[in-house]
């Protein structure tokens, strides 16, 4: 008998890369394979054969001859050149090598299955070193370690292990196999479109979510992606390529793990209230992705998002309901959720009043009253004179809908089949959406199913059907303004800042006015006979602040005078010094920053860190003493766009007071929105700077004043060239 392993069987050199190789493999060996049922050698195997994987599938072990009718061959060596993937089901301590033997045997891709590197510390931290160097030596791609595998529904490669799953348009990444799981039986609950890809990443020891989601997005047969998170290892490549994949794909994100402390800077206000939550928050939004916060919503918003069209931008949710309860509720949700209800033409008013009679609610949201009890085609109806009306952009439909022959009467089955095929062809030749919320949405129901097919979602809970709605809606305004935001691409790094560590004011403000950053009229004036110089050349009180290496927190040691009059200068200019070396004997004064007192105005926070994730972020919100009272802040990661800038202007609370607050007068908001992208400028080409600190910006009219200016470096900065 010829063994196996002496046939020949050149698969040849493939033309696709190794990522398509991996994520759609036309041949799969599976390293570990076994004869026992309980091995996930077997179950491997077993699950390719049963989800009809149609390519060809290599067992590999040393003695076994055959393992479900498949011939087995010894070793990886022994293998066809050149297969697309190795799922291996080997003990921790035996990867790294095994990795090598697949890469020397022309795989490209492999699974890792076992845990026990990293995430144990200890042993597995030294494994996972080792994993590292044999990824980095081979060039071979590796998804996992501590994965629960690759999952492509369409063709067959379960290298999962669950069971049917409905094929559709859903491509998933995710950390937890028990995520995926969830997702999966969140969708079958829901009747939602099914999966085409699906990734466990595990620990991330090489292919990252930002790879995964630029493969996802080119391949024809994922509509939307969804990711399931707990931390990535490279944050802005995510952002970069969730920005450059929303104008194609949708992207749904749910993130773990968003109640952990970040890092804080002792030294800065921005650092002190920059937890890791906020940032992320703020910059995935940023990148365009629809973040969800239950795990109960990313089936149901990612399904949504992969079959329905967008809102068009600028128009508005009209709700129709059989149920005034159910209207209600549902407004209440759109409201929390920042959606706005349509404003109803007289036209549309009046169409409504004739076709659903004087009972009827006609202003949105419109309440039939009854009217379809006995003909459930007046949805239809009415729906389309609400999809002609120019304020409406989604019908949102509430109540009973579909489910009028089991609550009414079994012939009303007809009337409500037909009304179905009616909504189709109105959202296709009106392009307006339509979401459906019906008690009956969980039942095998054939006209729910021609909807969903039709790709209208019907979702039996109100807070689900709004939050697809809320989906759509942002859909709709990131296509439009696409052209307005920021690849976050990060710019050629300038010339570094010398030093480290927190900068002295005088040399702080001298780099942030050479990059163009407008700081208004400041002196550093060394002596006091300087101060009262130049408080006189100002002739208008000036702030007097102290510079000294031992003195970070002036005002605490009486380190600073404001509204000081040139007869006075000499005379607080000698207190200060007093003061100060009555709170710090050994302190050492270099001088002071005399600066004319700004017009009264807005206090603002402008500033920046370094985030470890996701690299240099914004911060913007109300400043001076009320920075950490109340914690109003928002976060931009740099570079961004005016455009950008503004939206994060009103994001904060500060915003209510830039049009003019009592007897301030109104802030220029294109001016401040420039400044902004200034300073993103800045720390986005300087990836020394650690924190930046403008505090408070004193914002009237046009003039924008920083008052407080702090730059920390980080150590020996100079040193590192990432």
């Amino acid at each position: 008998m010829t063994s196996i392993d002496d046939r020949t069987s050149g698969l040849g050199a493939p033309a696709r890369t190794a990522l398509e190789r991996l994520f759609d493999p036309h041949s799969v060996a599976i390293v570990g394979a076994s004869a026992n049922p309980a091995k996930r050698g077997f179950q491997a195997i077993r699950a390719l054969q049963q989800s009809g994987y149609a390519h060809p599938i290599y067992p590999v072990h040393p003695t076994a001859l055959q393992i479900l009718g498949l011939g087995v061959y010894s070793s990886v060596d022994r293998l066809p050149h050149g297969v697309d993937v190795a799922l291996i089901a080997l003990p921790a301590a035996a990867v790294p090598d095994m990795l090598r033997r697949c890469a020397a045997a022309g795989i490209a891709g492999a699974v890792v299955l076992a845990n026990g590197f990293g995430e144990i510390g200890g042993t597995g931290a030294e494994l996972a070193a080792a994993l590292a160097v044999a990824i980095a030596e081979t060039g071979i791609r590796v998804i996992g370690p501590n994965t629960s595998g690759l999952l492509n529904v369409a063709s067959g490669a379960n290298l999962v292990g669950l069971e049917h799953v409905p094929c559709g348009p859903i491509s998933v990444i995710t950390q937890s196999g028990n995520m995926l799981l969830s997702l999966v039986n969140d969708d079958r609950a829901t009747k939602g479109p099914g999966f085409h890809i699906c990734v466990g990443l595990g620990n991330q020891a090489d292919i990252r979510y930002d790879e995964c989601l630029t493969e996802f997005v080119r391949d024809p047969g994922t509509g939307v992606v969804a990711i399931h998170s707990e931390g990535f290892t490279d944050g802005r490549s995510f952002l970069i390529a969730a920005a450059r994949a929303i104008p194609e794909k949708p992207v749904a994100v749910l993130r773990g793990g968003r109640s952990e402390g970040g890092r804080r800077a002792a030294r800065s206000h921005t650092g002190s209230i920059a937890g890791v939550d906020a940032v992320a928050t703020a910059v995935l939004r940023q990148a365009g992705v629809e973040l969800v916060d239950r795990s109960d919503e990313l089936a149901v918003v990612a399904g949504a998002l992969a079959d329905s069209a967008p809102i068009a931008p600028g128009r508005k949710v009209a709700i129709l309901s059989d149920g005034g309860g159910h209207a209600t509720l549902a407004a209440d949700a759109l409201a929390a959720n920042g959606i706005e209800l349509a404003q109803l033409g007289d036209r549309t008013q009046k169409r409504l009043r004739h076709l659903l009679g004087a009972n009827a609610a006609v202003a949105d949201p419109v309440d039939v009253a009854g009217a379809t009890d006995a003909d459930p085609l007046v949805f239809a109806e009415a729906a389309e004179i609400l999809m002609g009306d120019p304020d409406v952009g989604l019908v949102l439909v509430i109540g009973l809908y579909g489910g009028y022959h089991l609550r009414f009467d079994p012939r009303l089955r007809t009337i409500e089949d037909a009304a179905a095929g009616v909504l189709l062809t109105l959202v296709a030749e009106h392009d307006v959406p339509l979401v459906i919320q019906s008690c009956y949405a969980g039942l095998d129901i054939a006209n729910h199913d021609r909807l969903r097919a039709g790709g209208v979602p019907v979702i039996s809970s109100i807070d689900h059907a709004v939050r697809v709605v809320a989906a759509l809606e942002r859909r709709g305004r990131l296509l439009a303004t696409t052209p307005q935001r920021s690849t976050l691409v990060l710019p050629p790094p300038a010339a570094a800042i010398p030093g480290s560590g927190l900068l002295d004011e005088p040399t702080a403000r001298r780099v942030v006015a050479a990059a163009g950053i407008d700081l208004g009229a400041w002196t550093f004036a060394r002596t006091v006979k300087d101060v009262a110089a130049a408080v006189a050349d100002y002739q208008r009180p000036c702030a007097l602040k102290v510079v000294s290496p031992q003195v970070i927190h002036k005002s605490e040691v009486g380190g600073v005078r404001v509204g000081v009059p040139a007869a006075q200068a000499a005379e607080q200019a000698q207190a200060i010094i007093d003061s100060v070396h009555a709170h710090v004997p050994d302190a050492h004064i270099d001088g002071m920053i005399v600066a004319p007192m700004a017009d009264a105005g807005i206090e603002l926070l402008v500033g920046a860190t370094r985030d470890p994730i996701f690299g240099p972020v914004v911060a913007f919100g109300s400043g001076g003493v009320m920075v950490e009272a109340l914690r109003d802040v928002t976060f931009r990661a740099a570079p961004f766009t005016e455009f950008e800038a503004r939206e994060m202007i009103d994001e904060t609370i500060a915003a209510r007071m830039l049009d003019g607050y009592r007897h301030l007068p109104a802030v220029d908001r294109h001016q401040l929105a420039r400044f902004l992208v200034r300073v993103g400028d800045f720390v986005a080409a300087h990836p020394e700077i650690s924190e930046l600190d403008l505090n408070p910006v004193i914002a009237s009219g046009s003039d924008l004043v920083p008052v407080d200016i702090r730059i920390v470096l980080r150590e020996n900065s100079g040193d590192d060239d990432d």
